[in-house]
């Protein structure tokens, strides 16, 4: 019974660790190196994906930013492996890193991937869609006591606070530029809360709109804000100025800190030429002013309201009216009924279609077609053509080519007409029909003009 039970625990294993290696050939996965993080401090997002083969286009991991939070990728996709039971998977990972700024629960959403990558034991690439899990991660708020305006999470901030001129020349009606730069670790320029500056009794204040920039290399990230703030100086004599003090909460040490520049002291003397103060000071209040909206909007006229192109419109318009009283089509439909109900015009088609007919060499349709003809010309009969034909032309070589080509259909019950019969029957046809219809030849330009002469010099 022991020996039994042994025997099934055994085998119970092995189909169980047999399943745990079982070959997945392309997956993915996703972590988070936090499980909470503060509003403002960091995490970063890994998503990898793996294959047995290899991928035989690049990946393209997606841009996007989360609803309530910064995001940039630490740098490119970077290649990896990695080994599960027997099996050796390349790989492709992606690190994001996420700036909280507000608390609550953050989700990195499910993504959509596309990648391209052969089948085990083939070499052609296949195109695959992936989808990322979904990882969520606990956002807390600042600590008590802490102000959420001014709160800052980074590993050390360094601050540069610098001045155009020295502080020790400087007379009333001076311009002078402030230059503050404050750089913090592990974090984004536009996390650095803004600050903001107080009047001075001796100087009008004018603080111009911060710059950030990031810095990211080498699994190492930071951030700096640049704001410059313009003093023009009002008042003689010498004052202190505070330096800029920077509290920020360092993640690894859990504790808040802060880091300040020095106070500077500025001497100022008498400037007997102020003509220039009061315009300066204006220069910069309009800088600093923000604009009101002002009403742009062209106030409508009579001619807003006709057609952009009202010219093309009315010439639509003219040339519809003289179409409906003129008529113009139905004149020529008309035209054309006159043309083809007349003698002229039938017995041209006729004539067409007869020689169309020939050079085709269709017998049945020929001699059909030449009975047609006959019947359009004046003083010709189809029941007795032979001899209307001889009285107008006085040769029947057309009426006997006529009778050969009906010879060939009725007697030897030919159906095409030979090609030598054809080019007769064409160039006499032409013959017979200029005599019958007493077509003139057309002069030419010379015998023309000859003619004139000599009807002006007889």
């Amino acid at each position: 019974m022991v020996r039994k039970s042994i025997i099934i625990v055994l085998t119970l294993f092995w189909a169980l660790n047999t399943y745990a290696q079982k070959k997945v050939n392309l997956f993915t996965t996703t972590t988070i190196n936090q499980k909470e993080v503060m509003v403002g401090q960091p995490f970063k997002v890994k998503l990898s994906i793996y294959t047995t083969t290899w991928f035989t286009e690049g990946l393209n991991f997606e841009d996007f930013q989360l609803p309530n939070a910064l995001m940039i990728k630490d740098g490119r996709a970077i290649p990896n492996s990695l080994q599960i039971g027997k099996y050796q998977y390349s790989g492709v990972e992606q690190t994001y890193w996420v700036f909280p700024f507000s608390a609550g629960e953050n989700v990195f959403p499910s993504l959509e991937l596309e990648v391209t990558t052969p089948d085990p034991g083939d070499f052609k690439g296949k195109k695959h869609t992936l989808h990322t899990k979904e990882k969520s991660i606990k956002v807390v708020p600042p600590p008590v006591g802490e102000d959420p305006k001014s709160w800052l999470v980074a590993s050390s901030v360094r601050i540069s606070d610098t001045w155009n001129k020295d502080l020790s020349q400087v007379k009333v009606g001076d311009v002078l530029k402030r230059t503050v730069r404050i750089t913090a670790g592990n974090t984004l320029g536009p996390m650095i809360p803004v600050r903001t500056y107080d009047s001075l009794n001796w100087a009008g204040v004018y603080p111009e709109h911060p710059t950030n920039s990031n810095y990211n290399k080498d699994n190492y990230i930071s951030g700096t804000q640049t704001q410059v703030i313009t003093y023009l100086v009002q008042e003689a004599g010498e004052f202190e100025v505070s330096g800029i003090t920077v509290r920020y909460y360092n993640p690894y040490t859990k504790k808040s800190k802060d880091i300040s520049s020095k106070n500077r002291t500025i001497t100022i003397e008498e400037n007997p030429n102020l003509s220039m103060l009061q315009s300066l000071q204006d220069s910069l209040n309009k800088l600093n002013q923000v604009p009101e909206e002002v009403d742009t909007t062209p106030k409508k006229t009579w001619r807003d309201y006709v057609p952009q192109h009202w010219e093309y419109i009315l010439l639509g318009l003219v040339i519809l009216w003289l179409l409906y009283k003129y008529r113009p089509i139905t004149k020529i439909k008309k035209k054309l009924e006159d043309i083809r109900s007349t003698s002229t015009y039938k017995e041209k088609q006729a004539y067409s279609k007869l020689r169309s007919d020939i050079k085709k060499g269709n017998i049945e349709q020929s001699i059909q077609s030449f009975y047609q003809w006959i019947n359009t010309l004046p003083n010709q009969s189809v029941s007795n053509y032979r001899e209307t034909l001889y009285k107008a032309v006085l040769t029947h070589k057309l009426s006997d080519l006529i009778s050969e080509i009906s010879d060939i259909k009725y007697s030897q019950g030919g159906t095409v007409i030979p090609k030598s019969l054809q080019n007769a029957l064409l160039d006499q046809l032409n013959w017979d029909r200029k005599i019958i219809l007493q077509v003139k030849k057309k002069k030419s330009y010379k015998e023309r003009k000859t003619k004139r002469l000599e009807e002006l010099n007889p």
